[in-house]
């Protein structure tokens, strides 16, 4: 690490120690403490795959993925109610979803004279569609049902210890991959002719990196729901972009981003009493606004001097 990823990790690290520390030393309810738990797990998550999204440019392969999990979560209802498998869990349906679509989005198309972005638009709403069919076979007497809104939109009455649990594993795996593959996807990420010639499996690095976007969209739904979630992945990390060149800075800076907008997104929605999913997300839309009108300014201001000068 050199000085600036040691400045930028120290602030992560204090952001977390502040968070936790706030949560215990005051008198909330416990669905909003885990709330602001699970706001730290899926910052640490998103800001480092949510670089892989930005720098490769799949925000829309990844949101095609988003829309799809909502087919799961309808296909586990549903097996809920007209088979009696209660043991069949709603983010169990959307994992299986959200690794078909990253499976399909893995192949190369471009062999079948098929447009990727066609496949995209596709599975977008296959998935949308399919969720919606299966909720309309489910029997809520049979089912503790969560709502649709809730799942597109997430809920904090959603996040349950299991969840926390479900995303702390979710985040270990995704480190440990991330940590033993960081120079394949790096390659993949900037150059994928490169990684081709230099003898890397493309289609196989392309998926795992897929996977791994797909198990962060099953972490963030029960936070911000399926539909937001994609904005919580690439905003962090598209506003790290703007002030680092290299991965490994821009990763934690996007961490440490997502900590401090999930955290102030957080309080502000219990201030306001609003959907938290919603208010986090606002938040991180305009703290993009404001760097990117920052950037134009300096970028203005640069240009007047070099011509005066």
């Amino acid at each position: 690490m050199n000085g600036r990823e040691k400045t930028i990790a120290a602030i992560a690290i204090v952001t977390i120690l502040f968070i936790i520390s706030f949560v215990y030393l005051n008198d909330y309810y416990s669905f909003i403490n885990r709330m602001f738990l699970a706001g730290i797990l899926a910052s640490l998550v998103c800001g480092v795959v949510g670089t892989y999204v930005v720098v490769r440019r799949v925000v829309f392969m990844s949101d095609a993925i988003a829309h799809s999990t909502f087919g799961g979560v309808g296909m586990a209802f549903m097996l809920q109610s007209t088979l009696g498998w209660l043991w069949f869990d709603p983010m169990l349906g959307a994992a299986i979803f959200a690794i078909g679509a990253a499976a399909i989005l893995s192949m190369r198309w471009t062999r079948l004279s098929v447009r990727e972005d066609s496949v995209i638009g596709v599975l977008w709403v296959i998935g949308m569609a399919l969720g919606v069919l299966f909720y309309s076979m489910v029997d809520p007497r049979k089912v503790s049902l969560i709502s649709p809104e809730s799942i597109l939109f997430g809920s904090i009455l959603l996040i349950s210890e299991e969840t926390l649990w479900m995303m702390l594993a979710i985040l270990v795996a995704i480190y440990v991959v991330v940590f033993f593959l960081f120079r394949d996807l790096q390659i993949l990420t900037f150059d994928e002719e490169h990684a081709r010639i230099s003898g890397l499996n493309v289609p196989i690095t392309n998926f795992i990196l897929l996977t791994l976007i797909a198990f962060t969209i099953v972490a963030l739904i029960q936070l911000v729901g399926a539909i937001l979630a994609i904005a919580m992945l690439t905003i962090p990390a598209a506003i790290a972009g703007t002030f680092n060149d290299d991965l490994k800075s821009m990763m934690l800076s996007a961490v440490t981003i997502s900590l401090i907008l999930t955290a102030s997104g957080s309080l502000l929605s219990i201030a306001l009493d609003t959907p938290p999913g919603a208010t986090i997300v606002i938040l991180m839309g305009l703290a993009f606004i404001i760097v990117i009108f920052a950037r134009f300014l300096s970028h203005n201001k640069k240009m007047q001097t070099s011509l005066e000068s």
